[in-house]
């Protein structure tokens, strides 16, 4: 039996699969936001970055937020996936859907399903190296990212908020919070703006002389 049909067995049970994705989707967001907002005080010098960290490991809040987000991230992995078709033949009829209506919403959900799929990978591995290289230096950041990982976030950054942003515009659309078109450029703008401010930070990290 697929999961699709283990996840969606009345109204009522796809009702309670909606709000939790929507709950872990927001959560992931809003942790992504702070987690980008936490890195890219290296930009402010290394001094500043670890006074940061070794604020919030003084009150466990590394840890607490780690344990959250490992949770929040396979819930909403498993939860958003049922509706990812996992068949060849199933793929190929989206894609040919998805070509033949030419509609940016449905591109964008295509989009968002692919780096879905990169973001499982890609961040399972960050999650991965961030809880082996406790407690977070800016030193130690800097020679992870010098040492290779910067081609690594390059991908990382862009596919992360680029999901984030098309995932709290449909939800946004689909729960009927706000008007469509306004609520989208908001999203973009939000979404290029972080995205200039990760990129500002990778290239911090670069100049940063380490031993």
């Amino acid at each position: 039996m697929k999961l699709q049909h283990l996840l969606t067995k009345d109204s009522k049970t796809e009702f309670y699969y909606e709000v939790l994705e929507l709950i872990a989707g927001l959560f992931l967001v809003v942790f992504l936001t702070l987690h980008i907002l936490f890195v890219s005080t290296i930009i402010l010098g290394p001094d500043v970055f670890d006074a940061l960290a070794q604020g919030m490991d003084a009150y466990h809040l590394g840890t607490i937020f780690k344990s959250l987000v490992i949770v929040a991230f396979f819930a909403h992995f498993i939860v958003a996936g049922r509706r990812i078709p996992t068949r060849v033949r199933e793929q190929g009829i989206v894609w040919r859907h998805a070509k033949l209506l030419r509609h940016p919403n449905t591109w964008a959900w295509v989009f968002q399903v692919i780096t879905g799929m990169a973001i499982l990978v890609l961040g399972a591995i960050h999650i991965w190296v961030v809880f082996t290289n406790s407690p977070t230096g800016a030193m130690g950041s800097a020679m992870r990212v010098q040492a290779g990982y910067l081609w690594f976030y390059i991908a990382l950054i862009p596919l992360s908020f680029y999901h984030a942003g098309v995932g709290l515009y449909r939800q946004f659309v689909k729960w009927g919070w706000f008007p469509r078109k306004p609520v989208g450029y908001i999203i973009i703008v939000i979404t290029l703006t972080i995205i200039a401010i990760g990129s500002v930070a990778l290239w911090a990290f670069m100049q940063l002389e380490v031993s």
